[in-house]
C-alpha cells in the first residue's frame, strides 16, 4: 500500500524533499493511517510532517481522549504537535450555520495557522507548507452519491480533487478496508468515534445504508466509482480551459468594476459549454460560486440572446441584463448609486479635473478668423464660450437633459440619442457629459450640441481634451 500512496502522490505531485505537511489526525482509522504513511514516505523521500488535531468540544471525554491519543501518537514519533479545541455548538449557532460545517471552519482556520508556523522552515529547506487530511476511496464514493442527490454538475459528481491549493489527500486511492488491514497488520490502534455510527447524518446513512447494497450489487462498486471520478475531474478540467478561453476573449471589467461579456462569444458554442461561460461570468461578479444554480445558468443564457432589457435576478444581490448584444452583471444597489449624477465643477479659465474614468484638461482664450484650426481628435473639442449661459459642470445624465441639433434651435433628448445610437443602459449612466444647465454641450466619445459650435463671430474658445485613465 506505501508503493501505491507513493505512487499517486508522484502522480498528483503532493510532495517534494524539503516540504513540510501538518496532518490532519482526528485519531480515526483513516487519519492514523494517514500519518504513519506520511511518517514513513517523507523519511524516505525528504519531506518532514506534524501532527495537527481540532478537538471539536461535542462528544465529552472522548473527544479529550482522541486530543491524548493523537498527542501520543506525535510523541512516539518525535513530530512536533498541535492540539486546539473549539466549542463547535456554540459557534455554529454564533455563525448561523450547521455544526458540520462549524467545525470544518475551525479545523481549516487551525490548519492555515500550522502553515505559517512552518513556512520558514520549509522555505530554508526548498519546500512549501501542505497539509494531508485522510479522505480515501469510500469517502470519495460516498461524496459523488451525496453530491448526485443533491443534484450537482460534473464538478460535483466527480467527487473529492486529490489536490486543492494547499491541501492534499494521499488517501484517495485506497479503500478504508485496504486502510484497515494496513493498521491490524502493524498492531496499530485507533480511535472510533461513535457518531459516525449515527444515520441521522446524511453521509452516515450513504455509507451505512446504501454502500453496503451497492456493493452486493458489485463488489468493486467503490473502485469503479473512484475511477469515473478521475475521469470527470478531466473532462471538468477541459471544460474550464474551453470556458476561460471563451471568458477571456469576450468579457471584461467596466471602469467602475462589473463583469461586461459580448455575447457573440456564445456563437457556435453548444449549449452546455455556455451555460458553464455563464456560471463563471456570474461566479466573477459575486466573487463566489456557492448558490448559483443550474436555474441561473439557464436563465443567463436565455437573456444572453433575448431581447435588449431582459434581466435576470442573481444571488448575492446581482443583476444580469442583457443590452445590445451585451450581458452585464451589475450590483443592484450599486446600479441605484450610479444612477444618482456624479458631478464636478468647471472653474476658472484654466484647469484639470480627473471624473469618472479620466481626466479632463480645459482653457479658455481668444480667436480670430485666421486663427481657426479646429481640432481633428475625437477626444479634444472647442466650443463658443461666450454662449455659455450658466455654470458649466461635468456630470453624469439627468432627466431633462437635451442637445441642440442645429442652429435652427431643434432639439433631441440626450437619451433618446444615446438609445438610438444602442449605446448599453449601464455605459448610458457612466457617459462623461459637459454640461450648461440641462444643456449637454458635450456627451464625451458622441457628439457636442450644434448650439456651442465655433463660427464667425467667436470671440472666446473653451478647449476641452479628454484623456482615459488607464487601470
Amino acid at each position: 500500500m506505501l508503493n501505491k500512496i507513493a505512487f499517486y502522490m508522484e502522480e498528483n505531485r503532493m510532495a517534494e524533499a524539503g516540504d513540510h505537511i501538518c496532518v490532519g489526525v482526528s485519531g480515526g482509522a483513516d487519519s492514523v493511517c494517514l500519518f504513519l504513511v506520511l511518517e514513513e514516505l517523507g523519511r524516505l523521500s525528504g519531506f518532514s510532517v506534524s501532527v495537527v488535531h481540532v478537538e471539536h468540544g461535542l462528544r465529552g471525554r472522548e473527544s479529550v481522549e482522541d486530543m491524548e491519543f493523537a498527542r501520543a501518537l506525535a510523541k512516539r514519533y518525535g513530530v512536533p504537535f498541535t492540539g486546539r479545541a473549539f466549542a463547535v455548538e456554540r459557534l455554529a449557532g454564533e455563525w448561523g450555520c450547521s455544526v458540520e460545517e462549524a467545525g470544518r471552519k475551525v479545523r481549516y482556520r487551525v490548519f492555515e495557522e500550522e502553515r505559517e508556523r512552518f513556512a520558514e522552515q520549509a522555505k530554508k529547506c526548498g519546500g512549501t507548507v501542505k497539509t494531508a487530511v485522510a479522505h480515501h476511496g469510500d469517502d470519495n464514493a460516498e461524496t459523488m452519491l451525496f453530491h448526485l442527490c443533491r443534484g450537482s454538475g460534473i464538478e460535483g459528481v466527480a467527487g473529492i480533487r486529490p489536490v486543492r491549493g494547499e491541501i492534499i489527500r494521499p488517501l484517495l486511492c485506497v479503500s478504508r478496508r485496504e486502510i484497515e488491514t494496513f493498521l491490524e497488520e502493524r498492531g496499530q490502534a485507533y480511535r472510533t468515534d461513535a457518531t459516525n455510527a449515527d444515520t441521522g447524518y446524511s453521509r452516515n446513512r450513504i455509507r451505512r445504508c446504501v454502500m453496503p447494497e451497492l456493493t452486493r450489487v458489485n463488489g468493486e462498486c467503490v473502485a469503479h466509482m473512484n475511477l469515473l471520478a478521475g475521469d470527470l475531474l478531466e473532462v471538468s478540467s477541459y471544460l474550464k480551459e474551453q470556458v476561460d478561453q471563451v471568458v477571456r476573449e469576450y468579457a471584461r471589467r467596466t471602469a467602475d468594476g462589473r463583469v461586461c461579456f459580448r455575447t457573440e462569444g456564445l456563437l457556435g458554442l453548444p449549449p452546455f459549454l455556455g451555460k458553464r461561460v455563464m456560471i463563471e461570468l456570474a461566479a466573477q461578479a459575486a466573487g463566489s460560486r456557492k448558490d448559483i444554480t443550474r436555474e441561473h445558468a439557464n436563465a443567463l443564457f436565455a437573456a444572453a440572446q433575448g431581447q435588449t432589457g431582459k434581466q435576470v435576478a442573481l444571488p448575492y444581490g446581482l443583476t444580469a441584463e442583457s443590452s445590445y448584444g451585451m450581458l452585464l452583471f451589475s450590483d443592484r444597489d450599486r446600479t441605484k448609486r450610479r444612477r444618482e449624477p456624479n458631478e464636478a465643477p468647471v472653474t476658472g479659465t484654466a484647469g484639470e479635473i480627473r471624473f469618472l474614468s479620466g481626466v479632463f484638461l480645459y482653457r479658455v482664450f481668444e480667436i480670430s478668423e485666421k486663427d481657426v484650426k479646429f481640432p481633428k481628435n475625437l477626444y479634444t473639442k472647442w466650443f463658443d464660450y461666450d454662449k455659455i449661459k450658466n455654470r458649466l459642470y461635468l456630470r453624469t445624465r439627468k432627466p431633462g437633459d437635451f442637445f441642440m441639433l442645429d442652429q435652427e434651435g431643434h432639439r433631441q433628448k440626450l437619451n433618446d440619442y444615446l438609445i438610438n445610437k444602442k449605446v448599453p443602459r449601464y455605459e448610458r449612466d457612466i457617459v462623461p457629459l459637459l454640461s450648461d444647465g440641462a444643456h449637454i454641450i458635450w456627451a464625451v466619445g458622441y457628439r457636442i450640441s450644434a448650439y456651442y459650435k465655433i463660427t464667425e463671430h467667436t470671440k472666446r474658445v473653451l478647449e476641452v481634451q479628454f484623456m482615459e485613465e488607464k487601470a
